[in-house]
């Protein structure tokens, strides 16, 4: 009985003892778990004299948990990277300067070559709560150079922040500091540099940037916390030629893969005579325009007919560009279909008007349906990656305008995708022909390519012909001389036209410029004059109703807004002149924001959503475009560094 009794207290002690065991280890386990995150992840890049970046990274954590025992920040070099390496690696802790050992101990650091990138890890004593570790390293080549094309420039584009950061950083600054005599280039016809902060890929306004009044300084600072998964990368331009650098490895091997292709072209060229005299021959029966030997003035002061600007661009190119789709925007305001409106932090926004759009074209009605999507009211900013799904629609509907008007007698895009399925022919016939020539000549096979690359350069000579290749009817060339006879009329304006008394002439041509790529310098030439009524289609911020600096006092909007009529310039709207006294930047604050208006229109509308597995190539001069833009750009050119780093 008496063994029963100990059986039975067996049983339930020894669960509970279990119990209590258990309930003692649970809170040293979860003590065990570790976490850190970033309070504080500053970067400093110096440009030196010879192009190489000293930059030192300053990061200081909060390790909880488990005591943390290494680091490591790996970043990409060579063609992955865009520089030619990392080298001159430094690690310290307050005043303790570690040693380059690959032994693992506290105090120590190691530099990794791991194929396409550099990997530093640094070890020391176990480590809690707040910990600073300051490293520095010296990158070659890591400054992308421009060339000698106007508005080109030699840029820093540097991943600061990996998207791969395992934690949470709560904030950080960046410093570039260029040398004695360098400085960033500014935006054309603006006071704006060319520095810009891009969270994920996309410019951001979640960074802060100042430029020093010395202007060798740049310093981005961040304005919210970052996450894991957000790369944060800056860039700053400045012009070609201060800096005495040669050409960074991996960018000349970017530069030999992008002639390899146009040497071959060269050597088959010179191979080659029958073919591309042949292709000569085609444009000169099935491409050139007709020769009609009418008699065009110089210059004409009016619109020779009631073509649209789209139109009238598409049929002098003989292609929609970007500029003609943005013309259409203006076009359509000037006829009273919307108005504009300059908003703070230069944001832009449309409205609709009342006026029906029943007399409109196709490609008219389809832009006003695709920018403002049944609502009234629509921000330039929420057309971002967007609108350029309407692009490839409006450009089939104008060239189908142009051809129902009997100036084409094929859409151009057509004409040329037929000639470059034609080229895509004969070189598979060219390429086959290696193969029949190679058997058939035996033990001289290698001779066979030359009658392949006599026919592979035809072919080539065909894709280059396709874009020459629609032609217009005799309507439609006579139609084209007498509209680029109007174009020099606005390119010369100045010299055929008296500006102080042909005000309404900038609101009536603004379009017309737009398409021919002359908006910079006629916008620029009326906001010369103070008699230049402002577009009533237009509001320029601040708003007219309030006082803008100066002495004038508040300018009161004169004259109705685009609604149900056209949009002419009627009597009692104020002139850029009047602004001079109102505006903040006087004229051309105002010219400037128009401009600059047009310009983030164009880039707006044609953006497009990165690729999810894209880096940050491609964010910059892709998709046509304007004429040079309305106010220069950055040159083009994806960023370097970024990597990793982790805490363990």
């Amino acid at each position: 009985m008496l063994t029963g009794n100990r059986s039975h207290s067996k049983r339930i002690l020894l669960p509970l003892l279990l119990f209590v065991l258990l309930m003692a280890l649970a809170p040293t386990a979860l003590a065990q778990e570790k976490s850190f995150h970033w309070t504080q992840w500053d970067i400093d890049i110096v440009l030196q004299p010879d192009g190489t970046l000293a930059v030192t990274e300053t990061q200081t954590l909060d390790f909880a948990g488990a005591p943390f025992t290494f680091g490591f920040r790996s970043i990409p070099v060579g063609r992955a990277g865009n520089n030619d390496g990392i080298r001159d690696v430094s690690v310290r802790e307050g005043d303790l300067v570690y040693r380059e050992s690959s032994s693992n101990a506290p105090g120590t650091f190691e530099v990794l070559d791991q194929g396409g990138e550099t990997r530093i890890n640094w070890y020391f004593e176990p480590a809690l709560g707040q910990n600073t570790y300051t490293f520095s390293y010296i990158v070659d080549g890591a400054v992308r150079l421009g060339t000698e094309d106007e508005g080109s420039g030699d840029q820093i584009f540097w991943t600061v922040i990996p998207s791969n950061a395992p934690a949470r950083i709560d904030s950080s600054r960046t410093t570039i500091t260029l040398p004695e005599g360098i400085y960033p280039q500014r935006y054309t016809g603006t006071d704006d540099y060319l520095v810009e902060a891009y969270l994920n890929d996309v410019a951001t306004s979640d960074v802060q940037i100042a430029v020093s009044q010395d202007e060798r300084t740049i310093t981005y600072e961040t304005l919210r916390a970052l996450m894991p998964g957000q790369n944060l990368d800056v860039r700053v331009q400045f012009p070609h030629g201060l800096l005495l650098t040669p050409t960074p490895a991996w960018q000349a091997a970017e530069q030999r893969d992008d002639v390899v292709g146009l040497g071959v072209l060269a050597l088959s060229l010179l191979l080659m005579v029958g073919g591309p005299l042949g292709v000569l021959l085609l444009w000169y029966l099935r491409g050139r325009d007709p020769q009609l030997g009418i008699v065009v003035p110089d210059y004409v002061s009016e619109p020779p007919d009631a073509l649209p600007p789209a139109m009238v661009g598409a049929l002098v190119d003989e292609k929609v560009d970007m500029q003609d789709i943005v013309s259409t925007l203006v076009d359509l305001a000037h006829r009273g279909y919307l108005t504009m409106e300059e908003k703070e932090k230069r944001g832009y926004e449309y409205t609709r008007t009342a006026k029906p759009d029943t007399d409109l074209r196709a490609y008219e009605r389809t832009f006003l349906t695709r920018v403002f999507r049944g609502e009234e009211t629509r921000s330039l900013s929420s057309l971002q990656n967007k609108f350029y799904s309407a692009i490839p629609e409006l450009r089939r509907q104008i060239d189908e305008a142009i051809v129902a008007e009997g100036l084409l007698p094929r859409a151009p895009q057509s004409v040329r995708t037929g000639y470059m399925v034609l080229a895509a022919v004969v070189l598979v016939l060219g390429v086959a022909s290696l193969f029949m020539m190679g058997i058939f000549l035996g033990n001289n096979a290698g001779l066979a390519c030359f009658p392949m690359l006599a026919i592979v350069g035809t072919a080539i000579a065909l894709f280059i012909a396709a874009r020459h290749m629609p032609r217009k009817t005799a309507k439609g060339a006579e139609a084209a001389a007498k509209w680029r006879a109007f174009k020099t009329y606005l390119k010369n304006i100045k010299q055929y036209a008296d500006i102080e008394q042909s005000g309404d002439i900038f609101d009536k041509y603004l379009a017309y410029a737009i398409a021919f790529g002359l908006e910079r310098s006629f916008i620029n030439t009326f906001s010369q004059s103070p008699t230049t009524p402002i577009p009533p289609w237009y509001v320029p911020f601040p708003t007219m109703g309030h006082p803008m600096g100066g002495g004038m006092g508040p300018v009161v909007m004169g004259g109705p807004r685009p609604g149900g009529g056209g949009g002419t310039s009627g009597g009692g709207l104020p002139t850029l002149g009047d602004m001079s006294g109102g505006l903040t930047g006087g004229l051309a604050g105002m010219s400037a924001g128009l401009t600059r208006m047009l310009n983030n229109a164009s880039s707006t509308m044609r953006s497009t959503p990165p690729p999810a597995n894209a880096g940050s190539t491609g964010r910059f001069g892709g998709g046509g475009g304007f004429s040079g833009g309305f106010s220069g750009g950055f040159s083009g050119g994806s960023s370097g560094g970024g990597g990793s780093a982790g805490f363990g």
